[in-house]
């Protein structure tokens, strides 16, 4: 038995290509909601935004497997800021347009082992604040779920307590996003009012090379080439998902950054009253799967001054009921999202996330089976190709032969 595994791994180690990974349906990974703009103190004082959130959402019927997954936000921060200008040329083009890159400034979050999201599920991203914020705030996010994630890595330099208080205990460590940071700042500057927020993975190279790597950094032309402007230079064919925000109340004075190819327009966005955008529903593509017959909820009423979802289905009491949604993806922000008047996370919180399966001694690469897929697996971590928080099969604090070693004990031990 054992004789015949090391000759599987020998083909294996002759014919894994450089960069092999085990990426699966990763372009089905959408921006499913925003939160950014912060809700009303309880005493109506001020506001409180140290409360924000991303919504990554599994769109296909397939399970998704995504190694090196990035978050970042294109420069400037606010879509109405002074300095916009900075980035068109004088036809009014933006000057990297046809550069191939989108300019991510201040940090890149990346998610430091394989994601995988399940068929229809999602995967909650906590930006700031990943604690139950309604303790303190009624009208903010509870964050404290283990299923959830959180951008949380204070050794960056990301240390300011505001925005990063220890996130809640029962929020797993292997949950906490890491950042490369090579802008000036003590929190990642997420606009409250106008962002333009997208999703990528770095290809044959880890997202500490890539913006690390000096051949990278970019600057707004007429801008100070200082940690304060600085930006890296993401290829848009990295780049899965893509939402340009506006400031609603601002609107004349924003511009775009996303190029039309990631998102061909924008979604607007009034912050201060706990406010979301949300990807709008697919209604014929979601009618038409045979398991939402008597599941699908209708008379959706949670949109803001006519921004509302036009398939008229409430996706996430939907979701509730057991449904599937497939949402819009058209690349096409002010056809694909609306302003929704609250958080979904308020209202639903962990009932429709991602599902946790119980872990496998030996189970690599996450799919509830050991095999020689979790031997290559193995491989490509020890050829820095990819990242499996479970690669260190027999807990001895590295990822070698010896790991090898324990997959195959596991397989003959299961065979007997």
């Amino acid at each position: 038995m054992k004789r015949n595994l090391l000759f599987i791994i020998y083909c294996l180690l002759l014919s894994l290509p450089a960069g092999a990974q085990a990426d699966q349906n990763v372009d089905q990974i959408i921006i499913k909601e925003i939160y950014c703009g912060g809700c009303p103190k309880d005493e109506g004082s001020d506001v409180f935004h140290m409360d924000k959130s991303i919504i990554l959402y599994n769109n296909c019927p397939e399970r998704i497997v995504a190694t090196n997954l990035c978050i970042g936000m294109a420069t400037p921060y606010n879509a109405e800021a002074n300095n916009i200008t900075s980035i068109y040329d004088k036809e009014g083009q933006l000057v990297y347009e046809d550069e191939g890159f989108i300019p991510a400034q201040n940090a890149i979050w990346y998610f430091p082992s394989t994601l995988e999201i399940e068929p229809f599920c999602q995967v909650v991203v906590n930006v700031h604040g990943a604690i139950n914020n309604t303790k303190t705030y009624s009208q903010s996010v509870n964050y404290a779920f283990p299923t959830y994630y959180c951008m949380y890595d204070p050794e960056s330099g990301y240390n300011n307590t505001m925005y990063y208080p220890t996130p809640s205990d029962v929020i797993p460590t292997s949950h906490f996003l890491k950042t490369v940071k090579f802008g000036m700042a003590n929190s990642w500057p997420l606009s409250t009012t106008s962002p333009a927020l997208f999703i990528f993975q770095t290809q044959d190279m880890s997202p500490v090379d890539f913006a690390t790597n000096a051949d990278n950094l970019w600057y707004a032309p007429g801008m100070a080439q200082t940690t304060i402007y600085a930006c890296v230079k993401v290829p848009v064919e990295w780049i899965i998902d893509g939402v340009e925000v506006f400031n609603a109340a601002k609107k004349e004075s924003c511009m775009k950054r996303l190029t039309a190819d990631i998102d061909a327009s924008y979604v607007l966005h009034t912050n201060k009253l706990c406010h979301s955008l949300y990807r709008n529903v697919d209604k014929e593509m979601t009618e038409a799967l045979p398991e939402n017959n008597g599941r699908l909820a209708y008379d959706y009423a949670l949109g803001v001054d006519g921004s509302t979802d036009p398939s008229g289905i409430d996706a996430e009491e939907s979701l509730v009921r057991g449904a599937h949604i497939v949402y819009r993806d058209y690349n096409d922000s002010s056809n694909d999202f609306h302003e929704r008047q609250r958080c979904s996370l308020r209202d639903y919180m962990p009932l429709i996330d991602n599902p946790q399966p119980e872990p496998i001694n030996g189970d690599v690469n996450g799919d509830s089976s050991v095999d020689v897929a979790d031997i290559s697996a193995i491989i490509s971590v020890m050829a820095g190709t990819a990242q499996y928080e479970s690669a260190d099969v027999n807990g001895d604090g590295s990822v070698d032969v010896a790991d090898i070693s324990s997959v195959i004990s596991i397989m003959a031990g299961a065979e007997r």
